[in-house]
């Protein structure tokens, strides 16, 4: 009887690196002939572990040596990219091609979209495409497995289930059949299923004509029948090797069964549970798929060591603990691991960019940061670059992410907004626009374009802000930013380029892309399409457009953004070889492969490291538990073993943050283990973040004063309005960075509407209702109504707004009518006037001014708000409607003259106790009072006011305090500039300031 053939099965134990160690085993092999590693083919998982073993190659490459043929087969378990990534060794011709991926895509979102409108279902385009990636994946699921659809179709929801899972099930079984239909006709096959075709012939090739060369699969750890299959042929070729990731050969037998999987028969009571979330239960089901004990399998290491031990110990199922406290304190330690914890995200990256910077000054020693957080692997990278250390991110940059796929996405995002203020400069000032030589030129009219779009919106689309432009260099008040000669010429030619995109709105999503390439191409003069991110881009758009975009349905425009970040995600950005050679980051899946000398496994916090399993929308969890699929939860075993494996190098860093931008974070339950068991023998790492904070801390506080500049007499020789006086005395630097510094206090791109806002329209509409409409009440509600309804104001805001404005004009219109029965008539609004005040000459706009029936002026200011009290009056503040009146009792306004006898403040709001908006007051009072003055003498006490102000700052020399008398300086325009939290509350209290605030 002829001796069985021992399988040739091989690991590495945790910490080692895989790619040396195959590689080391590779070169012993051909030790003899150097020239056999032309003939010898490898298998590994996928072409990023193809670039990591060639690396290795090339660390044990002198004096030189020719590399051998790598084949990737995939892993789509890990969300790997498909395709056909074997070539077809041996395989027949008539193998049908693969679908290419994006015609995949848009093929079963038309399907999803076709049978959930059947249901009664509407669907954007963007959750169908969402829809059909997560088809796609089940499908894939179904193929690699090989589950039959006879056994899909067989399984039948139980009455109790959830309605939604009945009907995403009775769905799926009417979708499968219709795409397998597709398919067949289109003579095409899944990539799953091609793989699985290809997979079957190379393993039959190897069984019929075993090869007399030297066959390797390496690192290959998905336990897809197909790939099982051939990875078992392969270990029973004469020359062949399987290395194994990391399984424990140490572990008990009977623990080892026990992770599963189970076969359960029907009926069968006492169901077994299989454990996916332990680290080696994946590797237990290849094995069992490939019909291979444990005990076949040959370690490449010597020895395993005890924290080998420790790494088990740490990763065992939860009723195993209790066993942790027999161990020997000796299995109880990782002296070569520590943790470090730092208080947020930003923290954490540069804690290990200071890591890392100090492990290279160690003579050839590697370093690779571990982290399946892209945001802490982008971070990092940043990070490093402080000491020019540049690091490739193995995982690659979302494509999206790049310049060019933001260029692509702010234009979909303007043809989305119809071009608002934002979107619109976001596309002018992106950093790919007109780069190079006309760079500046186009800068300097984007920045005029900024200062016109500052402030709320006035309308929408692109005539609206060509509109608004042209009102802008209207208006006199903005003579202090003139635009250049050139710019009429630059916003004209912008428009045209973006209007080309606009026209595309009512036709199909091939012209809108069209479009959007049409216009990244001419805006950026082609540059957008240079580079791995600029080829990687047109070569996805091109294909695209390739595609019948029909399945999309009708493009909505609100929704064109969302459909093509849908359409961009998956998409990554790999840069080429020219990194630190010795310095890497690693997604999880690269990590598996290789060790450095110092690991620093990042991110560990639940959700990040374990990930989260992803619901399935199309399978309910008993379904899938049902067809045999792999449970959510899997993921977690995988993640487990990657840690296991990283715990084994020479040297470990775990890393967390208490917080990222999403707020408290949560330890990862695999540093809690590692926690429990290690107990006080866990080294923690305090010196590095408390160092890093050091770093980021200025060396002494450095204490800044209370800013008081001292202008020229030049300098102060500025024009005033009755509005200044009040930041003039009570913050008087405030006044200097505005009138002399010129400091203009700019409003957000495309903002709210504010007080100011509502201030302004409402000014607006009772001018024109009193110059234009004779003050017919019936026409001030319907300017208002007009007003109101441009498209451009917001829904909230005319919901919340128009009520308010539109009770308190009328409230307006009610008392005008009165007051006019009564002999009141208006002389006056918003008219202009002067003064001169100890020399300087004063400006002021006047709301509204009555004659009073007994003779004499009434002063109005109309407020959308509250009205100043008569105390701020008495302290020398809100001093407008007295310089009003003085200005009309000198004849400083056209048409008016008199002495004013009546200060109204006629407010829209609500009055204290009232439940109508609308209500007058007065600062001052017909006797004295304890917080108001006599009406007769407040021109008089304006004057005095503003004189003795004009007489300190403007003609005189006393300097710029900044909040002198902070409880009247509310608005915070310039606190930045002044550095107020900074000196503020660190001051002592000043004679001066204390006597202001008994005035």
């Amino acid at each position: 009887m002829a001796n069985p053939i021992r399988p040739s099965l091989y690991t590495v134990p945790f910490g080692e690196d895989l790619c040396a160690a195959t590689v080391s085993a590779i070169l012993s092999h051909h030790a003899g002939n150097p020239l056999g590693l032309i003939e010898t083919v490898i298998f590994l998982p996928n072409n990023r572990a193809i670039r990591s073993l060639t690396e290795a190659f090339v660390r044990r490459a002198a004096p030189g040596l020719l590399l051998p043929r790598m084949v990737a087969v995939g892993d789509l378990a890990l969300d790997e990219a498909l395709g056909p990534l074997i070539d077809p060794l041996g395989a027949p011709q008539d193998i049908p091609p693969v679908i290419p991926p994006m015609q995949r895509l848009l093929l079963l979102t038309e399907l999803v979209r076709k049978h959930r409108t059947a249901k009664g279902s509407t669907v954007s385009a963007t959750e169908a495409l969402r829809l059909a990636r997560y088809l796609a994946d089940v499908i894939d699921e179904l193929e690699i497995e090989q589950i039959r659809f006879t056994r899909f179709d067989a399984i039948k929801p139980e009455d109790d289930m959830a309605v939604h899972w009945q009907s995403s099930y009775a769905q799926l079984l009417e979708m499968v059949p219709e795409y397998d239909a597709q398919l067949k006709a289109l003579q095409l096959l899944g990539p799953a299923a091609r793989r699985n075709l290809l997979l079957a012939n190379v393993t039959q090739a190897f069984r019929s004509s075993p090869p007399q060369y030297l066959v390797v699969a390496a690192g290959i750890s998905t336990a897809a029948p197909a790939i099982a299959a051939l990875l078992k042929q392969i270990a029973l070729l004469p020359q062949s090797m399987v290395v194994l990731p990391a399984a424990d050969l140490a572990m008990d037998d009977a623990y080892w069964d026990r992770l599963g999987p189970h076969a359960h028969e029907e009926g069968d009571t006492a169901r077994k549970q299989s454990h996916e979330t332990h680290p080696q239960f994946h590797l237990k089901l290849l094995l069992d798929r490939m019909g291979f004990q444990r005990s076949e399998i040959t370690s490449l290491a010597a020895n395993e060591g005890t924290v080998s031990t420790a790494i088990t110990s740490i990763f065992c199922l939860a009723d195993e603990t209790e066993h942790w406290r027999d161990l020997a304190s000796a299995h109880k330690r990782l002296p070569h691991v520590r943790m470090l914890t730092a208080q947020d995200s930003a923290e954490e990256a540069r804690a290990i960019a200071v890591l890392v910077r100090e492990a290279l000054e160690v003579p050839e020693q590697r370093i690779a940061v571990i982290t399946p957080d892209r945001e802490i692997a982008l971070r990092t990278a940043a990070q490093l670059k402080r000491w020019n250390i540049h690091v490739d991110d193995s995982a690659g940059t979302p494509l999206i992410d790049t310049p060019q796929g933001t260029l692509i996405m702010a234009l979909a995002r303007g043809f989305e907004d119809n071009f608002a203020p934002v979107s619109l400069l976001a596309i002018a000032k992106h950093p790919l626009v007109k780069f190079g030589e006309e760079r500046l030129a186009w800068l300097e009219q984007a920045r005029h374009l900024d200062m016109i779009l500052r402030g709320p919106n006035s309308g929408i689309g692109l005539a609206a802000t060509g509109k608004r432009i042209d009102e802008w260099h209207a208006n006199e008040r903005n003579n202090s930013h003139p635009p250049s000669p050139e710019f009429a010429e630059w916003w004209n030619g912008f428009a045209a380029t973006l209007r080309r995109i606009d026209d595309a709105a009512k036709g199909s999503f091939a012209e809108i892309l069209t479009s959007l390439h049409t216009a990244a191409s001419q805006l950026t003069n082609d540059i957008i399409w240079k580079g791995a991110s600029g080829r990687q881009l047109s070569e996805f758009l091109s294909e695209l457009l390739l595609h019948n975009l029909s399945s999309l349905g009708k493009p909505q425009r609100d929704g064109m953004a969302s459909v093509l970040t849908e359409l961009l995600d998956k998409q990554a950005v790999r840069a080429p070889y020219g990194g630190h050679p010795r310095v890497a980051i690693y997604g999880l899946l690269e990590a598996r492969l290789q060790q450095a000398d110092l690991l620093i496994c990042a991110g560990l916090n639940e959700g990040s490291w374990p990930q989260l399993p992803q619901p399935d929308p199309w399978l309910a969890p008993r379904i899938r538990r049902e067809l045999g699929l792999a449970a959510p939860e899997r993921n977690i075993g995988l993640s487990a073993h990657d840690l296991a494996s990283a715990l084994g190098a020479k040297q470990v860093i775990l890393t967390r943050a208490k917080r990222d931008r999403s707020g408290p974070t949560v330890a990862s339950r695999f540093v809690m283990r590692i926690t429990a068991f290690l107990g006080k023998a866990m080294i923690q790492d305090n010196l590095t973040c408390a160092m890093v904070r050091k770093w980021e801390t200025p060396s002494a506080a450095v204490k800044y004063p209370r800013p008081a500049p001292m202008p020229s007499a030049d300098q102060r020789s500025v024009s005033l309005s009755v509005t200044d006086f009040d930041r003039l005395k009570a913050d008087p630097f405030a006044f200097y960075a505005a009138k002399i510094l010129r400091l203009k206090s700019l409003d957000a791109v495309d903002a709210e509407p504010g007080p100011a806002w509502r201030g302004t329209i409402v000014h607006d509409i009772l001018e024109a209702w009193t110059k234009q409409d004779k003050n017919d009440p019936a026409k001030l509600l319907k300017r208002a109504e007009g007003l109101l309804n441009n498209p451009a104001v917001h829904p909230m805001l005319r919901a919340l707004w128009q009520p308010r404005i539109a009770d308190g004009l009328r409230w307006v219109a009610e008392k005008t009518q009165e007051l006019q029965s009564e002999g009141r008539d208006i002389l006056a609004a918003e008219a202009t006037g002067y003064t001169e005040i100890g020399g300087v000459r004063i400006k002021g706009r006047a709301d509204r001014i009555d004659s009073l029936p007994a003779g004499g002026l009434a002063i109005v200011d109309y407020k959308t708000g509250a009205a100043p009290k008569g105390k701020q009056v008495s302290a020398g503040y809100a001093l407008q409607l007295g310089l009003i009146g003085l200005m009309a009792q000198e004849g400083g306004i056209s048409g008016v003259l008199g002495k004013p006898e009546a200060f109204e403040y006629w407010s829209l709001a609500k009055g204290q106790g009232q439940s109508s908006f609308g209500h007058h007051s007065s600062p001052v009072a017909a006797k004295e009072t304890k917080n108001k003055i006599l009406a007769s003498s407040f021109t008089e006490f304006a004057h005095d006011q503003a004189l003795e102000v004009i007489a300190d700052l403007i003609t005189g020399v006393q300097a710029f305090v900044a909040k002198k008398y902070p409880e009247y300086a509310p608005y915070a325009d310039y606190d930045q500039l002044m550095r107020y939290e900074e000196w503020n509350g660190r001051e002592p209290v000043s004679d001066e300031h204390a006597d202001g605030d008994m005035a």
